[in-house]
């Protein structure tokens, strides 16, 4: 069963809050917002340990992600649909994703954050292939997402042959999903 976020309650002036509302209210929201694990806001941090090959084409090919650094609602499996962040807490994320490409000169990058299978607003970036660089880029964006949604780091390339993706810990794909709101 999800985890629900701690919701507020007032109290009419003049009465006292009892130790009951305390616990349930104050204590309860200050142990989400402030703590760990499950206790805490939910976040996740994902990246692949090794490179992939992404077709040339014109589709989105999801990043798997085989290493954690942490996931405190347990909502990727480094097994099965590796590739997603499946949301356990409803609400506002940030979402940020990392992206690099083996050198080679030409056609187009893509990294990309979709959710549900789309790309998220504001989740995209696309450049041109750079003749003796690698190509890198971040993308960053806000988005409300309810139980079930998944977040997925999509890449995207026309060089005419299939690319590998970099790895490694300044180049290598990475996807992170941080709660920020209700």
């Amino acid at each position: 069963m999800p985890r629900i976020v701690p919701v507020s309650v007032s109290e009419s002036p003049g009465n006292y809050i009892t130790s009951a509302l305390w616990i349930a209210q104050v204590k309860a929201t200050m142990d989400f917002l402030m703590g760990s694990g499950t206790n805490g806001v939910p976040r996740f941090k994902g990246y692949a340990s090794t490179t992939q090959s992404v077709a040339s084409g014109t589709t989105d090919t999801a990043i798997a992600l085989d290493t954690e650094d942490y996931d405190s609602d347990n909502g990727h499996s480094t097994v099965t649909n590796n590739s997603r962040y499946t949301v356990q807490v409803a609400g506002t994320y940030l979402i940020a994703a990392t992206l690099g490409f083996a050198t080679n000169a030409t056609g187009n990058r893509k990294v990309g954050i979709n959710v549900n299978g789309a790309n998220a607003r504001g989740g995209v970036v696309q450049s041109n292939a750079f003749a003796s660089n690698s190509f890198c880029a971040s993308v960053v964006t806000e988005q409300a997402l309810a139980v079930g949604d998944y977040v997925e780091l999509v890449g995207w390339q026309t060089s005419g042959a299939a690319l590998n993706t970099a790895a490694g810990t300044g180049f290598g794909p990475v996807l992170m999903c941080h709660w920020i709101s209700s």
